[in-house]
């Protein structure tokens, strides 16, 4: 059922959020740059709410009812933003994208309460040692789902744009509507999941000052919170306009943008199958590592798009995001789960995901900043004219590469070294080992067959013999006891000497 939940959330996610809702602020609501920024900080900014949740969680213990009430309040509130095109204000002051901020920020708050529950709910379901496999699986059926419901969605605005205008609220309405629906039925398959703690009591003491800063003095703990805050900072202080470069700059449509999109997520798809058994297997700080550096290096790509000449770049750019950020996530999840304790575990997840939403609340407002401080500034290099937009992804990528610098100081138990995880993943990815380590599990298995039926004729042959022997000896037992009469018999009947 969580898997369920999960996918239906993610259509939701999709059609409400993401592309599309950029797309509503700048064509219909006329957004600028500031205001995208704002819109995208909410998701992740509102992660610092959850310390509320972590409270109550800690002291009446009710996970499964706090998750089910904030999430789904969280998505009954995307219905008066549906209103919201239709709403007249004068020409000189139009709040209804201060309106939307407003309304897409309670419901991102509410949804970030319930994550903190969802969390400690989940880690105590599923075993630590198939964790890694089982995320990977709940991701994969989730951007899939996700995937097909950006590629409708995205045909479909490309068709309303062309019956009523591109700034027409018509289609987002109508996808915006559609992403409610799919929300509540998640919250009905969530509602059937089990929580195994559902009838324990809460431990006796409370919430205390010690418990409620206990994540910020456990040292190991504190190192993950500075890299993933940093990281997180660093990566969506240009994370929302990479899509205000594709619409405004490049004047991409959305049917090719959804069409990226579904590149990336097949990229998740197809790399979350690795990934998930090698963090099970080798750690997901060294995941941190091999992927963090390959993250860094994407910003690249987007400056060799260019206007005329962009679709090659942005697919690989695409490609290489979902294959890395989706390990990044994934390790990010894991890496929290393993550290934090089981005791006091739901103030751990709250600190972790306040550290990120402070980071993130802040890091698109200065990079809507920099971009208003810098607004016309372009310089030639060859063949490709740098912008704004490009240099606030340079130094997005710039700065992911100093940020690595911070996993020196963490520590995972059992973890491998990142050189590990590269050979690990050049032997999956290439046909040729891919093809041997097939034939390796052929052969192992015959020589597993071979052995047991080997075993299984020296115990039969034991048994055998075994059984002749107690045939022998119940027989010389026989012949034992029934000697004496027997030959009192023969003295009977034999005749007179």
């Amino acid at each position: 059922m969580s898997i369920y939940d999960g996918a239906f959330a993610t259509m939701m996610a999709s059609l409400c959020g993401g592309i599309f809702l950029v797309g509503f602020a700048l064509n219909v609501l006329e957004a600028n740059a500031l205001q995208v920024g704002l819109l995208a900080a909410m998701p992740v900014s509102a992660n610092m709410a959850q310390i509320i949740g972590s409270i109550i969680v800690e002291r009446y213990g009710r996970r499964r009812v706090l998750c089910l009430i904030c999430v789904t309040a969280a998505r009954l509130l995307w219905l008066p933003i549906l209103g919201l095109p239709f709403l007249v204000f004068g020409e000189v002051a139009d709040p209804r994208i201060w309106l939307l901020v407003l309304l897409v920020g309670a419901s991102c708050l509410l949804g970030s309460i319930s994550g903190v529950a969802w969390l400690g709910w989940m880690s105590d379901i599923i075993p630590s040692d198939i964790r890694g496999r089982f995320f990977a699986r709940r991701n994969i059926v989730c951007a899939a789902a996700g995937m097909v419901v950006i590629l409708a969605g995205g045909a479909f605005l490309n068709f309303s744009e062309a019956q009523f205008g591109r700034e027409s609220p018509t289609g987002y309405v109508i996808l915006f509507s559609i992403g409610i629906v799919l929300g509540l039925i998640a919250s009905y398959f969530l509602y059937r999941v089990h929580d195994p703690k559902s009838g324990q009591t809460p431990p006796a003491g409370g919430v205390t000052r010690a418990a409620l800063f206990s994540p910020f003095r456990d040292g190991n703990f504190r190192a993950l919170i500075v890299y993933v805050a940093l990281f997180m900072f660093v990566t969506q202080m240009a994370g929302p306009f990479y899509a205000v470069y594709m619409i405004e700059n490049l004047q991409v449509d959305f049917g090719t943008i959804t069409w990226l999109i579904t590149f990336a997520t097949l990229a998740s798809l197809f790399m979350l199958r690795f990934w998930g058994p090698i963090a099970d297997e080798m750690g997901n700080r060294p995941i941190l590592l091999v992927a963090g550096f390959a993250h860094a290096l994407i910003p690249l790509i987007w400056v060799v798009a260019q206007e005329g000449a962009y679709y090659h770049a942005l697919v690989l750019a695409h490609i290489a995001s979902g294959a890395f950020f989706a390990a990044l996530m994934l390790a990010h999840v894991n890496i929290l789960i393993k550290l934090s304790p089981e005791k006091g575990r739901s103030f751990y997840i709250a600190a972790f995901n306040m550290s990120i939403g402070l980071a993130v609340a802040v890091a698109p407002i200065l990079g809507g900043v920099f971009l208003s401080l810098t607004e016309g500034w372009q310089m030639q290099t060859g063949r490709w004219t740098v912008n704004n937009l490009h240099a606030l992804f340079l130094l997005s990528g710039a700065l992911q590469i100093v940020v690595l610098f911070t996993l020196i100081g963490l520590r995972e138990e059992g973890s491998s070294s990142p050189r590990a995880v590269l050979l690990q993943l050049r032997n999956d990815l290439d046909p040729q080992t891919g093809l041997a380590s097939a034939m390796d599990f052929v052969s192992v298995r015959a020589g597993r067959t071979g052995r047991v039926l080997k075993t299984i004729d020296e115990r039969t042959d034991d048994w055998s013999a075994r059984s002749e022997a107690m045939i022998d000896r119940r027989l010389a037992a026989l012949e034992t006891r029934f000697a004496k009469p027997l030959a009192h018999l023969r003295r009977l009947f034999s005749p007179p000497s």
